[in-house]
């Protein structure tokens, strides 16, 4: 996988969102320094420290309000068993209750910078534009998973992904989601048999292939014709 590069113009888009955060944020990101054994299951991480060097971009130009927990699952063999991670690297976002809301199994560059940015100032309190509508419909919303497969070239990807992260963080732990880059992980493109991106598996329930809306979303996961107010 190739990751942002010292001249690349998102290395500017991301120094000039994150000096406007202004609360404090922490993420995890599990990786790896060494060749998985079998006892973990965890796939060797060749890419771990380029991903660390773009997350750690994130972290730098945040005027100290981002905080990027690393953890290496070589070193601590626990942290795969804890939060469920086979394959690194792996960033979540756990809320102050131990939830898991977001997962990305994707590197947030390219288009995937200014969804990632959104996810950050959201889950560390600023607005949320979706958090009304999220909150009025809760009780009608089961547990849920929302998994998003993308690629870093796609122009709709950050559009769905947008959605389906803020529609997690306003749901108060009722609803998760996961980002997943089918280049680098194609074992789950294939699983899911994801021809086309986006590709949108909520629930498990048959996929819907391209772009989705806020509405698509909020259906999927109530039921019946429910229609996004704002």
């Amino acid at each position: 996988m190739n990751y942002i590069s010292s001249d690349d113009r998102y290395r500017e888009i991301i120094k000039r969102e994150m000096s406007k955060l202004k609360r404090s944020v922490k993420i995890k990101v599990f990786t790896s320094k060494s060749i998985s054994s079998n006892q973990t299951k965890i796939q060797e991480c060749m890419d771990c420290g380029l991903f660390m060097n773009l997350i750690r971009i994130y972290e730098e130009n945040s005027n100290g309000f981002l905080t990027i927990e690393e953890m290496y699952i070589d070193e601590n063999p626990q942290f795969s068993k804890d939060y469920d991670i086979t394959r690194v690297p792996t960033v979540l976002f756990i809320d102050e209750e131990g939830r898991e809301l977001i997962r990305y199994l994707a590197a947030p560059q390219g288009g995937e910078v200014q969804p990632f940015v959104q996810a950050l100032f959201a889950f560390a309190g600023a607005g949320n534009y979706y958090e009304a509508t999220i909150k009025q419909n809760l009780d009608r919303i089961s547990p849920s998973t929302i998994k998003v497969m993308i690629t870093n070239s796609c122009p709709y990807c950050p559009q769905v992904v947008a959605i389906a992260n803020l529609f997690a963080i306003a749901a108060s732990g009722k609803i998760r989601t996961v980002i997943i880059d089918i280049i680098a992980n194609p074992d789950i493109g294939k699983f899911y048999d994801a021809a086309g991106v986006p590709y949108t598996v909520i629930n498990e329930r048959p996929a819907i292939s391209g772009m989705v809306g806020p509405n698509e979303i909020l259906r999927a996961l109530i039921g019946g014709k429910i229609r996004v107010q704002y």
